[in-house]
């Protein structure tokens, strides 16, 4: 197959559709790849090579191709998370260790993200699909990828990655190129299912409508970054213990917090991520905590708090001081959350238990209340692709009536002056913007409060979208609204100047805001607020910590 003029590799990094190369000998390999388990003196790779493989890849491609079946029979036929499935693979027993693991869930990752242009191939072997979903995802030709094409009848020599095509007409050139003769629908639409051409909005911009939804898309099908966050109070030493191990964070330019780093860092090497002073966190979820906006000393209720990503971005804005009710649905994310707080400094975080049902404290009683609500999760389908394959439009509906009835219940803590702010991981209008302007018809003792936007300060009027294609991070609405005045009552309507576009803004609404700092017996107790023992109410949030839905991130 003649190589295209622009696969030459220049030697500044993989080249676009690079080619794989054959070794020169029974003992070479891949650079930057390694098959010893930290046996002899090789040049360290760098931070944007492979990582070393823990087994051999020969027993690497037989687990994925054991696992795969099971994974597309879960999600296709009985609805089910992929990562509910792969929670139980592969047995630590069987030689595999995290970075066998992140390749496998890697693997398994882009079989779901590229199903909608394989499942019409009607490839017989699983192998040549998860080598298809390989070579259209990733821009680096791995070893099992040469195992898999010798299995399948494909010369390896003549495998061309597309993973870093810039746009969908590259993409597809890499669909047809492995199709060879036979016609091929590369249709973008098909990668997603179809309800979402009807419910998608058209993202900002000054393009056409059309090149707009396409460029969503686009951003969709890659692999997401990696974001990690530094606590508030420790960052230029995170960043500096970060750059001791010869990686090169790229710290956001509004959040100096939050940085990029590449995505095959070995995190649990850095002292400062075992010590809880870095976390994995996606840019749009610290971005919803800028809003929220919390001072030291306030009372917050994370209403679906999931695995305590949000509480713990709250506390670090809060310095550790005064108090966060982290309501969770089942004793496993109450205990993951415990755990995630012990590896930090806070000690302010209280997680309990809920049924949904009734508030967790008196009525009023909370600065501000977080409702980061369960949704369609599409600004997700970077990290959990498979999601993508389960439910369908008839759900959106029932998503944006859960959502209200969250909402509700969430705005009776919420205390005169205070903060409530709505979240989800979604574009739909009937999740986001009808949501509230449906609470705001039946609340008239709230009202949006404008903020700036947290990652460019431009102004907001209360509400925001986040889009992957601008800002590089999972999809997601934002809205904050203050309350004003008394349920059934009708405030006062605010003087025009006194509506700050501050971050301040839902606590210099109305007088008597203040709040003061609490001290450890203060803590002591309103950690044993009334929480009912039983549960319902849990966040979208769809693993953070990792980079992608099946990926361990250690």
């Amino acid at each position: 197959m003649a190589r295209h003029s622009h696969t030459r590799n220049t030697g500044r990094g993989p080249s676009r559709f690079a080619r794989g190369t054959k070794p020169k000998g029974p003992t070479s390999k891949p650079a930057g790849i390694s098959f010893n388990k930290g046996k002899g003196k090789g040049k360290k790779p760098g931070p944007d090579a492979p990582a070393r493989l823990g087994a051999h890849p020969s027993k690497l491609a037989e687990r994925i191709a054991e696992i795969a079946p099971d994974l597309l029979k879960a999600v296709f036929r009985q609805g089910k998370r992929a990562s509910s499935i792969i929670d139980g693979y592969p047995d630590p027993r069987r030689g595999f260790d995290p970075i066998d693991r992140r390749l496998i869930a890697r693997s398994l990752t882009a079989l779901f993200r590229w199903w909608g242009w394989i499942e019409p191939l009607g490839l017989s072997s699983v192998k040549e699909q998860l080598l298809l979903a390989w070579m259209l995802d990733s821009d680096q030709v791995h070893p099992i990828c040469r195992i898999w094409a010798n299995q399948v009848g494909k010369n390896p020599d003549d495998l061309i990655v597309a993973g870093d095509a810039p746009n969908w007409t590259m993409r597809a050139e890499g669909l047809k190129r492995w199709s060879g003769e036979r016609t091929v629908n590369a249709d973008p639409w098909r990668l997603f299912p179809e309800w979402l051409r009807e419910q998608l909005p058209n993202p900002p911009g000054d393009a056409s409508a059309k090149t707009r939804r396409l460029e969503f898309l686009h951003t969709l099908q890659a692999r997401p970054p990696l974001w990690v966050v530094a606590s508030a109070e420790s960052e230029k030493e995170v960043w500096g213990m970060v750059r001791e191990k010869e990686l090169k964070p790229w710290i956001h330019r509004h959040i100096t917090r939050i940085a990029k780093l590449p995505a095959e860092t070995d995190l649990p090497s850095l002292d400062c991520f075992r010590d809880g002073k870095l976390w994995i966190e996606d840019l749009s979820s610290l971005a919803l905590g800028i809003v929220c906006d919390p001072d030291p000393g306030e009372r917050w209720w994370d209403v679906c708090a999931g695995s305590g990503l949000r509480s713990l971005n709250l506390a670090s804005q809060m310095q550790g001081r005064g108090f966060i009710a982290a309501t969770v649905e089942w004793e496993h994310q109450r205990k993951e959350i415990a755990k995630r707080m012990r590896q930090t400094s806070y000690r302010n975080v209280a997680a309990k238990i809920w049924d949904g049902r009734k508030l967790p404290s008196k009525p009023d009683s909370f600065d501000g209340v977080l409702v980061d609500a369960p949704s369609s999760a599409i600004g997700s389908w970077r990290r959990i692709p498979d999601a993508r394959w389960i439910g369908g439009a008839s759900q959106i509906a029932g998503f944006a009536e859960q959502q209200s009835r969250l909402l509700d219940l969430a705005a009776q803590g919420v205390k005169t002056g205070g903060s409530l702010v709505y979240s989800v991981s979604t574009v739909t209008r009937q999740e986001t913007i009808d949501v509230i302007q449906n609470f705001l018809t039946n609340h008239p003792e709230f009202r949006l409060a404008p903020f700036p936007h947290p990652l460019d300060d431009t102004a907001t009027d209360g509400m925001l979208q986040l889009w992957p294609q601008i800002h590089d991070c999972d999809a997601r609405f934002i809205a904050r609204l203050v309350r004003i005045g008394q349920p059934n009552s009708s405030p006062k309507p605010a003087d025009s100047g006194s509506q700050k576009t501050s971050a301040r803004s839902p606590k210099d609404a109305t007088s008597g805001a203040a709040t003061t700092d609490t001290t450890p017996a203060d803590q002591t107790r309103q950690a044993e607020i009334e929480v009912p023992p039983h549960s319902l109410a849990s966040g979208d949030e769809a693993n953070p910590s990792a980079p992608d839905s099946v990926e361990s991130s250690s």
